[in-house]
């Protein structure tokens, strides 16, 4: 009768009013994929534009510096491997913790200071040396081999070699001057003028305690062999000749 032909009218009209309504939100859905697809950048793009390109460079130097700090020592000198090979020392921590903490400050504060057109090229310089100066001193450890290790001996081991060929042949302590350009390279790379020069003077301070400690050790290891080798080939580091 006529109510049920009422209610069959009310159901049509109500299924499609629900039919429009779904086909608008399907549409405004592929608009806004289509949108977020074609005009926003990745999630991971937009994270690696809020960090600078130096910043994440300086990350790299540092995790390929300790990771190959240790696998070198796992290569040739498995016996005295420990957590202690990866060298992060607590004055080495906190060093860089400063570095990354002047950076930082200096970011929000100074921006034009990182931002400069010489800025740049002080970063690219930076990285050249982070790089040549890692690569140094790995090729020192991998030339000397077991003759090489991260503590000071001060008995003679009977593998223990006096290396003067590769790089040793042109530098006295490769491994150190190595890490002498690395450390303040770093700190060129993140245009870090306080830390850069904190890191120098310090470096420089340490290794003129270090190395007449060390050689006095082996000069009497190799007497005589190493003072003619020590009298012929300089250590370029400041201070030492």
């Amino acid at each position: 009768g006529a109510p049920g032909r009422r209610r069959r009218s009310r159901t049509r009209r109500r299924d499609r009013r629900v039919e429009r309504w779904v086909s608008r939100v399907s549409n405004w859905g592929l608009r806004s994929e289509s949108s977020r697809s074609s005009d926003a950048p990745p999630r991971a793009a937009m994270t690696m534009d809020l960090v600078p390109w130096e910043a994440r460079a300086f990350a790299a130097s540092l995790f390929v510096y300790h990771v190959s700090e240790y696998a070198i020592a796992r290569a040739y000198n498995r016996a005295t491997l420990s957590r202690d090979s990866f060298l992060f020392t607590t004055p080495y921590c906190v060093a860089m913790s400063f570095a990354v903490l002047e950076y930082a400050l200096e970011l929000v504060l100074a921006p034009e200071l990182k931002r400069a057109d010489a800025a740049r090229a002080i970063k690219i310089a930076g990285l050249a040396c982070a790089v040549l100066g890692d690569g140094l001193r790995k090729a020192a450890q991998v030339t000397a081999g077991t003759s090489f290790t991260h503590l000071i001996q001060t008995t003679k081991r009977p593998e223990h070699k006096l290396i003067t060929h590769g790089v040793y042949r042109y530098i006295r302590h490769p491994g150190y001057f190595g890490w002498f350009v690395w450390c303040v390279g770093t700190q060129a790379l993140l245009c870090n003028p306080i830390a850069a020069v904190g890191f120098a003077v310090a470096a420089a301070r340490f290794f003129q305690k270090r190395v007449p400690f060390e050689e006095a050790r082996l000069n009497a290891m190799f007497p005589g062999e190493y003072a003619a080798y020590a009298a012929r080939t300089r250590t370029w580091l400041p201070g030492i000749p």
